[in-house]
């Protein structure tokens, strides 16, 4: 299957989901969803440019294999297999023991939503302001939604994932010290 997705930052939540609802697209998901990416010991994978994961959104579990991206102006498109499988633990240990090694873990809030012809997420992550992907079949149909919703060309981009674990470690460094000070008040 060939995945072809743009990712948009800066949006303003409340206003993307009307525009999306009046293109007649339906919510089809909304829940957590938590992504392992693996590699080898040594990077084999991502020096190739592929991307090796096991997804678990809401009770649906995947392994993903997906393959080098080529980007035509911040859309990228990747050719992507995957299989449901029934028990995330259980597949973890079997890629280690084919000598994969989990590399990072990414946890978002996904609110999905899909017409016949294109998907739109809505990812929320810790730390950072939501990020809208568009999904569909082309380039072309991409672009098209891109220009449907009044997307501003600054705001189109990767979404890199260490910016996506900084921002994490951000907020947990924030909450920590919070923490700290509010038990910090209460001993006085």
């Amino acid at each position: 299957m060939k995945e072809i997705e743009v990712k948009i930052k800066n949006i303003n939540k409340e206003e993307i989901v009307r525009k999306i609802e009046e293109l007649g697209a339906k919510k089809i998901f909304t829940g957590r969803v938590i992504d392992y990416r693996f590699d080898t010991p040594d990077r084999d994978l991502s020096r190739q440019g592929k991307a090796l994961r096991i997804r678990q959104k809401g009770r649906y579990i995947y392994l993903n294999l997906k393959g080098k991206k080529k980007s035509i102006d911040n859309i990228t498109g990747r050719d992507e297999i995957g299989v449901k499988i029934s028990n995330f633990k259980i597949m973890h240990k079997i890629l280690n023991e084919l000598g994969f090694i989990k590399i990072f873990e990414l946890n978002k809030y996904r609110t999905e939503y899909r017409t016949d012809e294109i998907t739109f997420d809505i990812d929320e992550y810790l730390g950072l302001d939501p990020i809208l992907e568009i999904e569909a079949n082309s380039f072309a149909k991409v672009e098209e939604y891109i220009k449907v919703l009044g997307v501003e060309e600054e705001d189109i981009g990767r979404v890199y994932i260490r910016e996506i674990l900084a921002a994490k470690k951000r907020y947990d460094i924030n909450k920590k010290k919070r923490y700290a000070i509010e038990n910090e008040e209460v001993e006085d």
